[in-house]
């Protein structure tokens, strides 16, 4: 899940954030607790023409229980065109395992 506003071409900080669910046996999606799964977090963004970059991302709150991390875009130039855009969030794990969330896209507006 991505909670956002609208963006516009050159916007700077836009917070990003995102909610991180792990798909459980029973076809369920449950909330990462981060205060058990501790790790490093980043957010990717995809701009439209499929282009990735790589942003340190943080919890939103502390200590993560509610599984959701964000990332503020503190530089004018990120959002360079109108389009969808993708947010997907990777995330890596003190005790083991990479994983990365499904992108969600949010229109950038002109």
């Amino acid at each position: 899940m991505v909670n956002l506003g609208k963006i516009h071409i050159g916007d700077v900080n836009t917070d990003i954030i995102i909610l991180c669910q792990n798909t459980n046996t029973s076809d369920s999606n449950v909330v990462i607790d981060f205060s058990v799964d501790t790790g490093t977090y980043q957010i990717i963004v995809i701009d439209p023409d499929g282009n990735e970059s790589t942003h340190t991302a943080s919890l939103l709150n502390s200590p993560g229980t509610d599984g959701k991390v964000h990332f503020v875009n503190g530089d004018s130039t990120l959002f360079d065109e109108k389009g969808a855009w993708g947010f997907k969030a990777k995330l890596t794990f003190d005790a083991g395992g990479i994983f990365t969330t499904n992108p969600v896209y949010k229109e950038v507006l002109g």
